[in-house]
């Protein structure tokens, strides 16, 4: 169903339908069918694309409430994000204060650049490994990897992307003020 779906969304943004497409996201394929009382397929013909796109015509207005709905939904989830990696940090300030370190962290980091050190050199070296062995590896490399990627995150933040998040959380929640 889940390839189904990600399927019907490509072809809906790609029929200038994103509108109807976020809604879907946001609420589900039913909810939506409910909201604009059409069926929509699951491999749109071009009939059915002029059909969804008057139906999205006539219920604009609906659709556009539940993508403000995804996106507070959004907003929600990274607020909660950045409260849990403010209160890490805070805790990590607390260490430096008390001239101790986060002994737990640096540990977990040393063990993820070991981790992804071995895994490269035993995939690298060992010219007879498996084919199916080798493919776990690189799935167990590629996670260890993201570890790194969130240890990094969190040391130095994010991107600027991450900046431009944190002013329009401020902007809508009346931080800024």
């Amino acid at each position: 169903m889940i390839p189904i779906v990600a399927s019907l969304l490509t072809t809906l943004a790609s029929n200038g339908l994103g509108l109807l497409s976020s809604a879907i996201q946001a609420k589900g394929k039913q909810v939506v069918e409910e909201t604009l009382g059409v069926k929509i397929p699951d491999n749109p013909t071009p009939e059915d694309v002029v059909k969804l796109r008057q139906a999205t015509f006539d219920h604009e207005e609906r659709l556009i409430e539940l993508s403000i709905e995804k996106a507070k939904n959004d907003l929600e989830g990274f607020k909660i994000e950045v409260a849990d990696r403010d209160s890490a940090r805070v805790r990590d300030a607390e260490f430096v204060k008390q001239g101790t370190s986060n002994s737990r962290a640096n540990l977990m980091f040393f063990l993820a650049v070991c981790a992804v050190t071995g895994l490269v050199w035993i995939v690298w070296t060992d010219q007879g490994i498996n084919e199916y062995v080798k493919g776990i590896f690189t799935l167990v490399l590629g996670r260890f990897l993201g570890y790194l990627d969130n240890i990094y995150s969190f040391e130095f933040g994010t991107t600027r992307g991450s900046r431009d998040k944190d002013d329009t959380i401020k902007n809508l929640t009346g931080g800024s003020k």
